[in-house]
């Protein structure tokens, strides 16, 4: 495997070499958390509480802890300065944080400003932390899209690992509350479906899309990068494969019956953000017990919630939200041509046409 940029790690990494002079973070990143929360594993008991995150073929972890299992880790603080082969980065302010990593805004090489990652250890190996880290940091340099967010470098400091990404303004989480106008929606949904498009061309499915890995950046319009590689699968040719991880609160009905996830199921959690722009609330009760949210998953409470809307844009969402793979929209570039007929988006004022 690819060296990632700014880092020269052992080949059998021991417990975590810890410098002196180097401060360090905690957390998870320039994205908000999932509502709901939790992540689990697939071969969990389907009625056990998700509060937590599961890998496959574990056991649940402990709650997550400053350390790589009894050995506690110092997180960074404002004022904090992390050291990378590319040169310094002083952390101003923590912009969010999740059980499993921290997003710092920092002010790094040349004065700019970057949203650097860092994937918290939550009592896990020291291998095992290292091996996720570096598989999306091989993920997003390989990964180089207008919609995807882009990396500037991933590094080692004091046994904690960073990615050093592109600052965007906000999360899409941040917008919504109410419905959202249907031409800033098919926008958003446009970039969206370009950046899903483009990892399922690359044979990739991102298995975490949801309103706080969609972030904003505002220009002359807004504009979409596609965040979190963390729990990406890829495909290797295959139609479906079983992911490693799962988020309860954004599942597609085929995880939920068979336990694989393929292409189809990014297009599911893209119509569910693209409800909650919608309507201004989400399709799935996310605050329920997971035996309600799995009802509602596996009896299709989405799709008939999204039809009930009556519009022809809410028409797209249901197709997009039906609980059969077969019965979705083929691609993300399928929709996208639907989507573009509809008279909100040919009739808009807000981005006009170029």
């Amino acid at each position: 495997m690819r060296v990632p940029v700014g880092v020269g790690g052992p080949a059998n990494p021991g417990p975590p070499r810890m410098h002196p002079q180097a401060n360090t973070m905690n957390s998870l990143g320039a994205t908000a958390p999932l509502p709901g929360g939790g992540r689990t594993t697939l071969n969990a008991p389907l009625n056990a509480p998700l509060n937590g995150r599961t890998t496959l073929n574990s056991p649940a972890y402990p709650a997550p802890q400053q350390g790589y299992g009894p050995r506690p880790v110092k997180f960074p603080e404002p004022g904090a300065t992390l050291t990378s082969a590319r040169g310094s980065y002083q952390v101003l302010r923590t912009l969010g944080s999740g059980n499993f990593g921290a997003v710092y805004e920092c002010i790094g090489p040349f004065d700019q400003t970057y949203a650097v990652k860092m994937v918290r250890p939550a009592n896990r190996p020291y291998a095992e932390v290292q091996a996720e880290w570096a598989k999306e940091v091989q993920r997003l340099q390989s990964l180089r899209h207008p919609n995807v967010v882009y990396i500037y470098d991933a590094f080692e400091d004091g046994g904690l690992f960073y990615l050093a990404l592109e600052r965007c303004d906000h999360p899409l989480a941040a917008m919504l509350g109410t419905p959202m106008q249907e031409g800033l929606i098919i926008e958003l949904a446009r970039q969206t479906l370009a950046a899903v498009q483009f990892l399922h061309d690359n044979d990739v499915v991102h298995d975490d899309i949801h309103a706080g890995n969609v972030l904003i950046t505002h220009t002359d319009r807004p504009q979409v990068k596609i965040a979190d590689f963390g729990i990406s699968t890829e495909l290797y040719g295959m139609a479906a494969v079983r992911p490693n991880v799962v988020h309860h609160a954004i599942m597609a009905p085929e995880i939920l019956a068979s336990g694989y996830t393929s292409r189809q199921s990014d297009l599911y959690q893209t119509g569910l953000v693209m409800f909650h722009m919608l309507v201004g609330s989400p399709a799935l009760d996310t605050s329920a017990p997971y035996e309600e949210l799995a009802r509602q998953i596996a009896e299709g409470t989405p799709r008939m919630r999204a039809e009930a809307i009556r519009t022809p844009l809410g028409h797209v969402v249901a197709k997009m939200l039906r609980r059969r793979e077969a019965y979705r929209f083929g691609s993300a570039r399928e929709v996208w041509a639907e989507l573009r007929e509809l008279d909100a988006w040919k009739q808009r004022s807000l981005f006009p046409v170029k």
